[in-house]
């Protein structure tokens, strides 16, 4: 019986005891000296970077430059793609336009500016003369070119023998089948391969004479009827 009692005193005792104890280990510690020199290290502390070390909060002007160039170079690069896709897309479009706009020209009988705008758009096109898109439009505006310039040619050729004032006052004719012309200030009546003035008569009809005249090492035909005012004449073949 006192075997069991003085168990539980025991018991009782150690409870009494952990109770009394607990609280005082939610203390904190006293700090020490060395502790507080830590603190005070830590206090005066700046951050240095480490070179090459990513920091979003550094410099972040230089930063948003670099980034501008990337973007800017991302940009080049894709329109440089795009513009690879059918590079020739351009030229082939300004073949095309050029050479209406020419043959326009041409109907209209703008020969002077038809060969101005040949010109140009045939120095633009050698640049890529081994397309075949491209030499075909060469050959055609070199061909509508050509023409423009023969008819600019024979304009001016039929201006100079306008010039001339060659009018036919009648023709003599036989039943043998030669003939001749009557011109005005002419001292007497010419026939066929005779000389006119620069010309020389091809042929002598009823009521026309056909002339060869030659301009710019070039040989033309021109009419001249009978009666016909040489003015009257160079009026229609404008």
């Amino acid at each position: 019986m006192s075997a069991l009692r003085t168990v539980v005193l025991a018991a009782g005792f150690g409870s009494i005891l952990f109770s009394a104890q607990g609280p005082e280990t939610d203390k904190k510690p006293i700090s020490t000296s060395a502790e507080l020199r830590q603190l005070d290290q830590e206090d005066q502390w700046q951050f240095e970077p480490v070179v090459g070390r990513a920091d979003p909060f550094y410099d972040r002007e230089a930063v948003m430059m670099v980034e501008l160039d990337i973007r800017q170079a991302q940009e080049k690069e894709a329109q440089a793609k795009t513009s690879t896709v059918n590079p020739n897309t351009d030229i082939l479009a300004y073949a095309a336009a050029e050479q209406a706009h020419i043959e326009s020209l041409v109907v209209a009988k703008k020969y002077e500016e038809a060969i101005r705008v040949s010109d140009t758009a045939l120095k633009r096109l050698e640049k890529n003369a081994d397309l075949p898109e491209v030499q075909a439009a060469l050959a055609r505006i070199t061909t509508y070119r050509d023409q423009a310039d023969d008819a600019l040619t024979r304009d001016e050729a039929q201006a100079q023998f306008d010039g001339l004032g060659l009018k036919i006052e009648g023709i003599l004719w036989s039943e043998s089948g030669s003939r001749l012309a009557i011109i005005d200030g002419e001292p007497r009546a010419i026939g066929v391969n005779e000389r006119v003035k620069d010309c020389v008569i091809i042929n002598i009809d009823t009521d026309r004479v056909d002339f060869r005249f030659h301009y710019k090492r070039k040989r033309f035909e021109f009419p001249r009827y009978v009666g016909e005012d040489p003015k009257t004449a160079a009026a229609h073949a404008k």
